[in-house]
């Protein structure tokens, strides 16, 4: 018996035949023939085709070069600075003596800490408003190269700030390394969803998360005091950020513009089919139903082009805020986007993950068991975020994000508690570390990847890039608003500061089970006649 008699034979057999039953009745058309994978008219979205080759080896090496040069150097300069704080702290003091002669005292040390942090989330916002303009101008392929690029350029400001004893060369990396992390989750998103398959398309939607959360639990690991987060060593630290985008840099002549920028957006018919071609490992005349998917792509997205005066469309650039509002059909999709990336944030992660360490020691663990323990979580974020890819395979995204949000908020209420109590009884922390890591699950499974992978679903190609570019925005002024904001607040509102993000996320899970649409459909393939080439 083989595995898919088995999962036939199955509970989850059952539940897949059920699902697709159900949705083929809805979804089909009056004459019974299958629409293939975009969206019609009235926004509903068809089930995708299967193609004759789901992996190819350049799908592969696309995927995880592009992974490599973009979200793993995001996620790397995320939480890095957490370990050698003191040691960049000291360098920052030594590098104002040495430039200006003089030192300078606590509180405005302090604020240049700050800044130095701070910076960072100030070009991720500028880079994630700049990522789907340079997408769309240059092409996918070349954003890659110029994202890449960027984090080559910052680690060379890291390397080189502690030889010329310059905090300024440091501020500047920081600043263009959030730069590059911007334009990758705003891009990399973009470029995965325009060249997957409906067979892959869960796994490449969903690599931008997974690989941000990947290079966050790298970047926690090489800043240990005992590997690289010493007075040593930091600067090489920070300068290892440039490895995986190197890495992406010496096979990006090789790697793929995408089929649907090439043939939608700069209607270069010929140069899109013979991209497809190579993608896809197949002569170009066994892509018929892709090749047809792309026509009616691309004559969809004409008709929705915002048009001027002389009642003409105007090229795709041509979509702005106020025209994407416009249109009814854009509008709550939209809404539900933002308010996806703005619930990613105002859930408290960053603030969990500041407390971790204080509980994981009033449990009783030294600083390095602490450490250890915060490493764990970090490895429960990566395996979690990955495990959404087969989660998102198999069920719906509206009960997985209403599923997330109210874990979300439980657990918080829950924590929140926990710390109250925590030195009542022995036992309390260990429920602390429990509720901690429970909150991070159920974060993992919803509100914290979806918002980068459900726009590619929930957005038509032409306004897709500004849409994705601007929910990123959204994302990193209010990461950096809740940084800025959360000392002062933690102040004022101790433990209770977990309540106010829990009242958030439930505002989230509200607005979302109303407006947001389901967009999820099991694959299946055209009948043999369906499957000739339209030439």
């Amino acid at each position: 018996m083989n595995v898919s008699d088995r999962r036939d034979r199955g509970v989850w057999g059952s539940v897949d035949r059920t699902l697709d039953v159900a949705i083929r009745s809805h979804l089909a058309d009056p004459d019974g023939v299958e629409e293939p994978f975009l969206p019609d008219a009235e926004g509903k979205r068809p089930v995708s085709i299967h193609q004759n080759k789901s992996w190819s080896s350049l799908l592969i090496v696309t995927a995880v070069a592009t992974t490599l040069g973009t979200v793993i150097p995001a996620g790397y300069n995320i939480g890095i600075l957490n370990s050698p704080q003191q040691v960049i702290v000291d360098f920052c003091n030594s590098s104002i003596f040495h430039t200006y002669g003089t030192a300078i005292e606590e509180t405005p040390l302090e604020l240049l800490w700050a800044f130095v942090v701070s910076i960072f989330l100030i070009g991720g916002g500028m880079g994630a408003l700049m990522g789907g303009s340079i997408a769309n101008r240059i092409g996918r392929k070349n954003a890659l190269l110029v994202n890449s690029s960027v984090n080559v350029i910052a680690a060379i400001f890291f390397g080189t700030c502690g030889i010329a004893q310059s905090v300024e060369m440091l501020l500047i990396g920081r600043f263009i390394v959030g730069i590059g992390a911007g334009m990758s989750t705003s891009f990399m998103p973009l470029y995965m969803s325009e060249i997957s398959t409906p067979a892959t398309q869960n796994v490449l939607g969903l690599l931008c998360p997974v690989g941000i959360n990947l290079g966050l639990f790298i970047g926690q690991v090489l800043s240990l005091e005992k590997l690289l987060g010493n007075e040593d060593n930091w600067n090489v630290l920070l300068a290892l950020t440039c490895i995986p985008a190197l890495l992406c840099l010496a096979v990006w002549y090789y790697l793929p513009e995408t089929p649907r920028y090439l043939f939608v957006l700069q209607q270069k018919t010929d140069l899109a089919f013979k991209e497809l071609s190579r993608l896809r490992g197949l002569p170009v005349d066994q892509l018929g139903p892709e090749m047809e998917e792309l026509r009616r792509e691309a004559t969809r997205v004409t008709a929705e082009m915002p048009k001027d005066g002389l009642n003409n469309t105007n090229s795709q650039s041509s979509w702005t805020l106020k025209t994407i509002w416009a249109k009814k059909s854009l509008r709550w999709p939209f809404a539900c986007v933002v308010v996806m990336h703005l619930g990613n944030q105002l859930s408290g992660i960053n603030a969990v993950l500041y407390y971790s360490t204080d509980i994981f020691l009033s449990a009783g663990l030294d600083k390095q068991q602490a450490e250890l323990a915060l490493l764990g979580a970090g490895f429960i974020n990566v395996v979690m975020t990955a495990c959404v890819v087969f989660l998102t395979a198999r069920f719906c995204r509206r009960p997985l994000m209403m599923i997330s949000t109210i874990g979300v908020s439980v657990f918080l209420v829950v924590l929140a508690l926990c710390i109250f109590f925590i030195n009542k009884a022995s036992w309390i922390p260990y429920c602390c570390i429990a509720a901690l890591l429970i909150y991070v699950v159920f974060f993992d499974v919803g509100v914290g990847p979806l918002p980068f992978f459900l726009p590619s679903e929930l957005i038509p190609a032409g306004p897709r890039p500004l849409i994705m570019s601007l929910g990123c925005l959204v994302n990193w002024s209010t990461n950096f608003l809740v940084g800025m904001t959360f000392p002062s607040l933690q102040n004022v509102m101790g433990v209770y500061i977990f309540v106010m993000f829990a009242a958030a996320t439930v505002v989230q899970a509200v607005f979302l089970f109303f407006k947001l649409p389901e967009t999820f459909r099991p694959t299946r393939s055209f009948s043999p006649a369906s499957l000739s080439v339209l030439h």
